[in-house]
């Protein structure tokens, strides 16, 4: 009797860990699963090219630059009807933690490019993109920018909107 018990206790211990070991590994798998998805998440990563005007007569700049690093704060109010109201605003600012690139003309082709001259606040307002880069559009409609190997300057940037109460 004695000898009985003892082995249904040893059978209980067993199959109690199988039973953890069993959720040691669904954990692990769950876990590897999840960081997997974070990383085609990241590659995945929604892009949004800005052919930006900043002669437009209603954009305002301030040059931040740190040597070597280049920063720069583009304003702008004053937007079309419906959204003339003077205290709204969009900016557009490259700081000195982020980056700038080179893409070439046959890449940029195959990216999301907007014009901000076809942009109202609305636009601007319902952005949704996980990285902005901006590309002058005086930079942009050079002599030679159509070739696929062209190179442009595009600066990585954080777009903000807003209104003054």
């Amino acid at each position: 009797m004695k000898a009985l018990r003892m082995s249904a206790i040893n059978l209980s211990i067993q199959n109690f860990c199988a039973f953890v070991v069993f959720l040691l590994c669904c954990c692990c798998a769950e876990k590897e699963q999840s960081k997997n998805g974070l990383d085609s998440r990241k590659i995945q990563e929604e892009v949004l090219v800005l052919i930006f005007n900043r002669h437009n007569s209603i954009t305002n700049f301030t040059l931040r630059s740190v040597e070597p690093k280049e920063s720069f704060f583009y304003k702008r109010e004053g937007f079309d009807p419906p959204f003339e109201d003077p205290n709204l605003y969009i900016s557009v600012f490259h700081g000195l933690d982020q980056g700038k690139k080179k893409i070439l003309r046959k890449d940029l082709d195959q990216m999301n490019v907007w014009f901000d001259s076809e942009m109202g606040y609305l636009d601007w307002f319902t952005l949704n993109f996980d990285k902005y880069y901006i590309i002058y559009q005086d930079e942009y409609l050079v002599k030679g920018s159509l070739s696929p190997e062209y190179e442009f300057t595009a600066y990585e940037v954080k777009i903000t909107t807003g209104g003054i109460e």
